[in-house]
């Protein structure tokens, strides 16, 4: 069972048989992604296993941080409620911060392609491979 604020995302599941769940509220039409306080109560209803997030920055002393202050609330609350949560980054994300941050730096598992800067081990696990 997969649930999701993104509708791209929701999609492409379903189109592969999977059992999708997405969230309700307003939809940002830039990213397709669902946002808002409908989409923030309907998050309280799930308790996740895994969950896997995107990240315009990653900081050792602000975390995991986005642009937008509607995903940074969505994103924030999903991933509170996952097990074992997952940042899904590049390098070009590291040691760059912007404006909301959404997660602690230890709160997640990075997995990212071969990274140079080690000092982030210190701080989380880091699973790297070919990106």
């Amino acid at each position: 069972m997969y649930v999701t604020n993104g509708i791209s995302h929701a999609a492409r599941l379903a189109a592969k048989g999977f059992k999708v769940f997405i969230l309700g509220g307003e939809i940002k039409a830039v990213t397709e992604a669902v946002v808002g306080t409908e989409a923030l109560n309907n998050l309280k209803a799930y308790n996740f296993t895994k969950g896997f997030f995107g990240t315009n920055g990653i900081s050792t002393k602000s975390g995991f941080s986005t642009p937008d202050s509607s995903e940074g609330i969505i994103k924030g609350a999903a991933l509170s409620r996952c097990s074992h949560a997952f940042i899904l980054a590049d390098r070009s994300k590291f040691n760059k911060i912007s404006p909301i941050t959404f997660a602690n730096i230890s709160s997640a598992s990075i997995i990212t392609g071969q990274l140079e800067d080690k000092k982030y081990r210190d701080y989380t696990t880091i699973i790297e491979g070919d990106l």
